[in-house]
């Protein structure tokens, strides 16, 4: 969980509370990642750090506080949506892809991916000039348009792990009250976005297991690719596939395909043969020339 500016890992506490009195989401810990953000200079000697820093910062929490994790799900809100994407950008760029194979899934509630408009001159003064978190949160911003593109090419629309590519699953939220983070920017050109109740921070206040924010967060929990199966009794797994096994298309004598079976090696199995006379009338891919097999061998072989 990432927070935003001028925020901090406590506003994730409402949806941790709920996670952690959901008995299916049992398998799932919440971590909250912590940057400096604010409104002041920290002290003469010290600087807030840029989205980049941040982004690098996040690189090596993932690689420490969540090494141990074989799956994870990133759920950021409004800045921290910024600081995910550039990490992700800033991992493809450096040949870093494969890394970014347990990464199952980044959620983004009311992130300005095309900026933010409201009181910018403001925002400026409270801030202060020069603040380097401020700048991504301007309109039209080259370096998070830059990024953006980059997640859309090479992990949006990724079909492959390499080094410069990996398939993450997106989603991305509006608030339906948020004057701070237009739906426009927040939903961007994500194709899996919607928009969630509140404004730019009550998105975040889930109250009870009812409030829709929760709710979305804990079927996309329960749909990351294998994070509950993992977690499941065993009598209810479905055994994985081995780096052995394989699908292949099997073809019942005639030529007729009968779909995937997953095997390791030639499978032939065997049950009573169906006589020519009851196959469906016109079907044309019956064997004209009477090899169908219906010689009373007692069984057929699928082949590979």
């Amino acid at each position: 969980m990432v927070h935003g500016i001028r925020s901090g890992p406590e506003v994730w506490d409402p949806l941790c509370r709920l996670i952690a009195q959901d008995e299916k989401l049992a398998f799932a810990e919440p971590l909250q990642f912590r940057y400096a953000t604010g409104v002041r200079r920290l002290h003469p000697l010290r600087v807030f750090p840029t989205v980049d820093t941040v982004a690098d910062s996040f690189k090596e929490y993932l690689a420490t506080e969540a090494g141990e994790f074989t799956q994870l799900m990133l759920v950021t809100h409004s800045q921290g949506g910024l600081v995910a994407q550039r990490f992700l950008a800033r991992a493809l760029a450096d040949g870093e892809g494969r890394r970014l194979a347990r990464i199952r899934r980044l959620v983004m509630l009311a992130c300005p991916n095309n900026g933010s408009e409201l009181l910018l001159s403001l925002r400026r003064n409270v801030l202060g000039l020069g603040h380097p978190q401020e700048r991504d949160l301007r309109p039209l911003n080259d370096q998070v348009n830059a990024t953006l593109r980059t997640v859309l090419r090479d992990v949006v629309h990724a079909t492959a792990v390499s080094d410069r590519t990996c398939p993450i699953l997106v989603n991305a939220y509006a608030g339906e009250s948020d004057r701070v983070v237009r739906a426009a920017s927040a939903q961007s050109v994500f194709p899996d976005s919607a928009a969630l109740p509140g404004d730019h921070s009550t998105i975040l206040k889930a109250k009870d297991a009812g409030h829709r924010t929760f709710t979305t967060l804990r079927r996309l929990l329960l749909t990351v690719p294998g994070a509950a199966l993992a977690h499941a009794p065993e009598a209810t797994r479905t055994p994985e596939l081995s780096s052995l096994q394989r699908t292949v298309t099997n073809t019942f004598s005639g030529g007729r395909a009968y779909g995937p079976v997953i095997q390791g090696d030639t499978v032939h199995v065997s049950f009573p043969s169906v006589p020519h006379f009851q196959r469906p009338p016109g079907d044309l891919d019956a064997d004209k020339s009477g090899n169908d097999d219906s010689s009373g061998n007692g069984h057929n072989d699928w082949e590979n």
